[in-house]
């Protein structure tokens, strides 16, 4: 399947703080011994992602205090929203902020910016608060007796996640990812096993593609303009 042939303005800068020059680590993700229809040990240029895109993302760097320096911000509260309450926008540092792009900061809601997640981890406690608490259609699939489960969303709404970050009726949650180092970007890339994206379906485009060097390296460009930002203010 072939990525974007045109990334865009944003640079591809794998050149990071230590000086040296990374590149995604196939190995956490995508290397295994036992398949019969997979490519066993892709090289990381072999490696990529889809329905996420540099010109919907935007970068925070966490308290001193945290555990985690910069991050990435997926997509969650929906920039571009008019519905959606200010105050539950979380700031971020866009990767088009200094004007990169033509247009304003694309509304997130559309699927060519989903970002979904390969799976979710709770503690018994989290799942009874988001369902009864923070979500306001509950978190869990609606179970009444007259009721189909799917409740006329799709079935990845459930089964992919999408209730914790999508606004209608559903969580609005902030999810990142650990853009620190190019090993911690990696461990957080997982093999989707059903490969049923290395060719276009009919009416895909090779914008919905990129490869996670690429991405890895517009992160890495746009990081360095939000620390220059920083210490321009400090």
């Amino acid at each position: 399947t072939p990525a974007q042939s045109n990334t865009g303005p944003i640079p591809v800068d794998l050149n990071f703080s230590d000086g040296k020059m990374h590149r995604v680590d196939p190995t956490v993700c995508c290397h295994y011994e036992r398949t019969a229809t997979m490519p066993q040990k892709p090289a990381a240029d072999k490696v990529f992602l889809w329905e996420t895109r540099i010109d919907a993302l935007g970068l925070r760097r966490m308290p001193q205090n945290s555990t985690l320096g910069w991050v990435l911000f997926q997509r969650g509260p929906e920039y571009g929203n008019k519905d959606i309450y200010k105050p539950e926008i979380i700031g971020d540092y866009w990767s088009g902020r200094n004007g990169e792009f033509e247009s304003q900061r694309p509304y997130t809601g559309k699927g060519i910016y989903l970002n979904n997640q390969g799976g979710w981890m709770a503690t018994r406690q989290q799942i009874l608060d988001w369902h009864g608490d923070i979500c306001p259609g509950g978190f869990l699939p609606p179970f009444d007796a007259t009721l189909d489960g799917l409740d006329l969303r799709n079935v990845e709404y459930w089964s992919g996640g999408l209730q914790l970050f999508t606004r209608d009726n559903a969580c609005n949650m902030q999810r990142i990812i650990d853009i620190s180092d190019p090993q911690k970007f990696s461990k957080h890339l997982l093999y989707h096993t059903a490969n049923n994206k290395q060719r276009h379906r009919k009416g895909q485009r090779e914008e919905r593609f990129v490869t996670a060097n690429t991405l890895l390296g517009q992160l890495n460009s746009v990081k360095k303009k939000a620390e220059e930002a920083l210490h321009r203010i400090q």
